[in-house]
């Protein structure tokens, strides 16, 4: 007679949030994760709002008020799924980049994460060596299984999922119109789950 599986308890939210409050800032060899604040905003534009870079991410632009928020600061809050945090990605105490950890889903313990680097800071390993330490935090907080979400032709963003551990699970063909070019993109759907990690 098989054993049962064990009952999936949901991530708790006090726990996952004080597991991140406890982390940051997270520091790495080259790194400091961080949260955003608002005087990070003229630097968050900067690179969130360059030339090609939201062609990746499916956005427009963001606007002044949206950037607003975006670094608004503050203290993680994971209460709902949906709930995120943006962390800065910071280098020798310059901001080149920033990092969500969103919480998809509570009960079944599933993060994503999604990341940014400034246009003259890719290419050097910040992406993967911020996202490696971001899938730490994920799996402090709790998560059975972290994902990440790409276009298909972002090579250099499933590199930096492939080094971290993630695999592809799903390719969806045509999935949704890129507002950033206004034609169809294929979506990549990548993963980790604990026991891989």
């Amino acid at each position: 007679m098989s054993e049962r599986p064990a009952k999936v308890q949901p991530i708790a939210p006090a726990a996952g949030m004080r597991a991140v409050r406890e982390a940051l800032p997270l520091r790495t060899e080259r790194l400091v994760l961080r949260t955003l604040a608002p005087s990070d905003i003229d630097a968050v534009r900067g690179y969130r709002n360059a030339p090609g870079q939201r062609r990746w991410t499916y956005s427009r632009d963001q606007t002044e008020a949206e950037l607003m928020a975006w670094t608004a600061g503050g203290a993680p809050v994971f209460l709902r799924d949906g709930d995120a945090v943006q962390l800065g990605i910071e280098h020798e105490g310059r901001l080149i980049g920033d990092i969500m950890v969103r919480i998809t889903s509570l009960a079944a313990r599933q993060v994503e994460l999604g990341w940014m680097v400034a246009l003259e800071a890719q290419g050097k390993g910040f992406a993967t060596e911020a996202a490696a330490a971001a899938l730490e935090l994920a799996l402090a907080i709790g998560a059975h299984r972290v994902t990440a979400q790409l276009d298909d032709e972002n090579v250099a963003s499933r590199r930096v999922a492939e080094r971290i551990g993630m695999s592809v699970e799903g390719r969806f063909v045509d999935d949704d119109i890129n507002p950033a070019t206004g034609t169809f993109g294929t979506s990549l759907f990548m993963a980790l789950r604990r026991a891989e990690h």
